[in-house]
């Protein structure tokens, strides 16, 4: 068995010495390994602690450690036992490591256990309409979704701006439809912030699907990610998709994709575009394909071949003299069906999924960056970062102890 004292420990011991009953903090160990082979600088890691009945009364007793110095970290309670006490805890904090790189940290707790002063990060305002997280501004009606990003002149334009759903080519039905929009905040900072729309959304006469929508946000990326779900019973939901309209100043524009190389061209008027598709089939029987030229008029730029893999990476970056936006698609290429990544000279940026067969659950996960160019420089991460966030779980056996499933198992959510 692998023994931790912290100070905490330590001073209970020697308060017990002196006849003093100071109970020793009791700990988790919270794992975190980076599986991509990448060197991360501060980078978001979140932990979902389970806990037993009784053993946590609130949030106010707990604090992380690492090599016996106390890491900042944002708590938050997710849901609590019939009795009150914490049931799940959300632990989001920073961490550097490096490639393949394993190490572990403790999150004390007791009676005795309190935490240090908050950790500095976002500033969040709300009013009646919107919510600003730092530099990012977004609808509490999230049609439009983000209504500002000014981190240096404003990266927001006009145009399709937000989640939407279609159920036949051509029609498409934004959030701007839904009834009983619920917006909440999960976490409200300030290391992270999370928020979530809820709702249904009306597509065709009286047919509805309820949806959700989840913005997450971490203090040390200027970044966002949308979680999409639509629960579709009849199977008559065609694609889902995201969509903002960027502001990027004067051209010429650089657009660049990952497909196994990188491969890049340029904006020079408005009338230009460039889509990359990836249409997956069966395992073996994938390809993609990028088309660029004049609006609606795009012809083949470069396609599945060679030495490249059959399924593009998912990512990009569209940027200008002084605004670069990296994007990323979660689980690109994935499920079957036909995943596509559209940028054009207006600044509209749309990235859809249309599924191969209807499906009665949807889920569908972007990402969008905002750096400095050139972005291979400008960026503090990169979109591949982006897509493979950090392993982070508990001892195992806390989750047989507490009573409760791990995560990834049918009644627990994910654990990231």
């Amino acid at each position: 068995m692998r023994w931790y004292f912290s100070l905490a420990a330590h001073l209970a011991v020697a308060a017990a010495c002196f006849g003093a009953e100071v109970p020793a903090p009791k700990f988790v160990n919270i794992h975190i390994k980076e599986n991509a082979g990448i060197r991360r600088f501060g980078y978001p890691a979140n932990a979902r602690v389970p806990f037993p009945k009784r053993s946590l009364p609130d949030a106010a007793h707990v604090r992380l450690v690492s090599n016996h110095a106390e890491t900042p970290a944002q708590y938050n309670v997710e849901s609590k036992w019939p009795d009150g006490s914490v049931q799940w805890l959300w632990v989001d904090f920073n961490a550097s490591l490096g490639p393949h790189e394993q190490t572990t940290y403790q999150l004390e707790y007791g009676a005795d256990v309190k935490p240090g002063p908050a950790p500095k990060g976002f500033t969040v305002t709300e009013s009646p309409d919107a919510i600003q997280i730092d530099s990012m501004r977004f609808s509490k009606t999230a049609a439009p979704l983000l209504v500002s990003v000014k981190y240096r002149d404003e990266a927001i334009g006009q145009g399709p701006n937000g989640f939407a759903v279609s159920i036949r080519a051509g029609a498409l039905y934004d959030v701007s439809s839904a009834d009983a929009l619920k917006f909440e905040v999960v976490r409200s900072g300030p290391l992270y912030v999370v928020f979530r729309y809820s709702g249904r959304m009306h597509l065709d006469g009286d047919y509805h699907v309820p949806f959700s929508l989840t913005i997450e946000m971490p203090r040390s990326k200027s970044w966002w990610k949308g979680i999409a779900t639509v629960e579709d019973a009849a199977r008559r939901v065609r694609e889902v998709s995201f969509h903002t309209p960027l502001s990027l100043g004067p051209f010429p524009w650089i657009w660049d994709f990952g497909v196994g190389s990188w491969t890049y061209g340029t904006f020079q008027t408005h009338a230009d575009s460039v889509i990359l598709s990836q249409v997956v089939k069966t395992p073996g029987a994938s390809r993609w394909e990028i088309r660029s030229g004049e609006k609606g008029r795009e012809q083949s730029y470069e396609t599945t071949g060679g030495r490249r893999p059959a399924v593009a990476e998912g990512w990009g970056h569209i940027q200008n003299q002084k605004e670069a936006v990296a994007f990323a698609v979660e689980d690109f290429g994935r499920q079957a069906g036909t995943y596509t990544i559209a940028l054009d000279g207006d600044g509209q940026a749309a990235f859809t999924f249309a599924a191969a067969e209807g499906l009665t659950h949807h889920r569908f996960t972007v990402y969008q960056h905002f750096v400095t160019p050139p972005a291979a420089i400008g960026a503090v991460t990169n979109p591949v970062a982006m897509l493979n966030p950090l392993a982070v779980f508990c001892d195992a056996e806390r989750y047989t102890k507490s009573g409760l499933s791990r995560p990834g198992e049918a009644d627990a959510a994910k654990s990231r």
